[in-house]
């Protein structure tokens, strides 16, 4: 699996996988990482997450 590092100047470097698909993203020198390739696959996460809250709750 690739891996971004941080770089002496505060930029990331690397790829690094989606957290929805893993799909890998190049960072090109970002100050904070891009942990999801599209937004779409930020709001899936943040639905799962919340689904699973109110499941839980009954």
């Amino acid at each position: 699996m690739a891996q971004a590092r941080l770089g002496e100047d505060g930029r990331y470097r690397g790829d690094l996988p989606c957290r929805w698909c893993a799909t890998l993203i190049d960072q090109g020198g970002r100050r904070t990482p891009r942990l999801y390739c599209r937004m779409f696959h930020r709001w899936k996460n943040y639905g799962s997450w919340v689904a699973a809250l109110v499941g839980g709750l009954f």
